[in-house]
């Protein structure tokens, strides 16, 4: 990998700790649900499971984490997503980027710049 990737995911890392305090903290499973949500918007937390390989217990802490209220900690959430429950099927809920989540997200698509596509291209056609 080129130097100038891990400059961008270490940029990327410290935007994600820009946002934590003592209370709220990411974990890695957690910034991997969130980025599947900013990816796609509008899936459902069995979806996410599927695409992660996240157990749905650790998916429904993620998405405490990432919402109004920290599951664990009794906390209050990082307040990147909202959820709602799923109209086809009332066990799961559908998520969606808050526009905190936006800004974040749209500030990872910044730091890691337009050769990111390119790998994240490669990687899901197995070149890498």
């Amino acid at each position: 990998m080129p130097k100038a990737l891990f400059s961008r995911m270490s940029a990327v890392m410290n935007e994600v700790r820009q946002l934590q305090d003592e209370k709220a903290l990411m974990s890695v499973q957690t910034f991997e649900v969130f980025l599947v949500i900013a990816s796609r918007e509008g899936l459902a937390s069995s979806e996410i499971r599927k695409l992660t390989g996240i157990p749905q217990p650790s998916v429904s802490r993620a998405l405490g984490d990432l919402g109004d209220k920290a599951v664990r900690r009794d906390a209050e959430g990082l307040k990147l997503i909202r959820t709602e429950r799923d109209p086809n099927d009332g066990r799961n809920v559908v998520c969606f980027l808050t526009p905190k989540g936006k800004l974040l997200a749209a500030r990872i698509e910044q730091l890691m710049g337009a050769g990111f596509s390119q790998v994240d291209e490669k990687l899901n056609n197995g070149a890498a």
